[in-house]
């Protein structure tokens, strides 16, 4: 089948807002399409193409694609090729007319920028407001749906005299222990919420272990009244944004810091 034909065929199959990656294994060729820049197809080699990638990920999303070739699994990554630009990649090895390839939609995980800065950042803490992070939570559930991948939001609650330094140490240990693909918010008074994609509830365990003991280490010698963790998982908690946000209040539990 030649090339313009497949492109055009697996365009056809993803839906309008998606954007697609499309890999000959054989010869390394990539065609890709993101809607949602100026929507022309390129085709380009696999270097050249990983070379688009910030180093930062390029390690983890080569790992992913050669698995995937490897044992004939789903392929899948988050990945960026800016700052402003986290994208999810997922699809699946496949064979066509005797000919193999790797099919995968990708869809950005970022918003659109937004120039109004109040309406994206705490002004206090730096961190996403508030009413950004439920605009990422409604995104994250349009993807969830179509793409059948759990996520997970975790809620961190602190009292202290000091609340500023706390909320400062606090955010520091997540945007160091979790992804930079997710998404940190200052969500009310003493409580920092943060959304991880593609997380499942096995997931978790290893997540909340790192980050407790990075709390304990960065915390040791603070006054601190009190420190709570929480998890809600979707679609297991709630299948719209109010119930899902609604079950982070259920499911606290006390972190021993001592």
């Amino acid at each position: 089948m030649a090339e313009i034909d497949l492109v055009s065929f697996f365009h056809g199959i993803v839906e309008a807002d998606s954007g697609y990656w499309l890999l000959q294994p054989d010869n390394g060729h990539v065609s890709v399409r993101y809607p949602w820049q100026d929507g022309r197809s390129e085709q380009l080699n696999l270097e050249q193409w990983l070379e688009r990638i910030d180093v930062r990920c390029r390690a983890a999303f080569q790992q992913a694609l050669h698995t995937s070739l490897q044992n004939q699994q789903a392929f899948f990554c988050h990945y960026c090729h800016s700052d402003d630009e986290w994208l999810r990649i997922h699809g699946m090895p496949v064979e066509i007319q005797q000919q193999q390839y790797l099919l995968a939609s990708v869809l950005p995980l970022t918003m659109p920028v937004i120039n109004d800065e109040a309406k994206l950042r705490d002004p206090q803490s730096g961190l996403l407001s508030a009413p950004l992070f439920r605009e990422l939570l409604i995104q994250a559930m349009r993807l969830s749906q179509r793409n059948h991948e759990p996520f997970a939001i975790l809620t961190l609650h602190y009292a202290s005299d000091d609340s500023s330094l706390v909320c400062a140490i606090v955010a520091k240990v997540l945007q160091e222990q979790l992804r930079r693909s997710d998404s940190i918010a200052q969500f009310k008074e003493g409580e920092l919420i943060a959304l991880l994609y593609g997380t499942s509830r096995g997931a978790v365990d290893a997540v909340a272990a790192k980050l407790t003991s990075e709390l304990q280490r960065q915390l040791e010698g603070v006054a601190l009244d009190s420190l709570k963790m929480g998890w809600a998982y979707y679609p297991e908690h709630g299948d719209n944004v109010d119930t899902l946000l609604a079950h982070r209040l259920d499911a606290v539990e006390a972190l021993c810091l001592s």
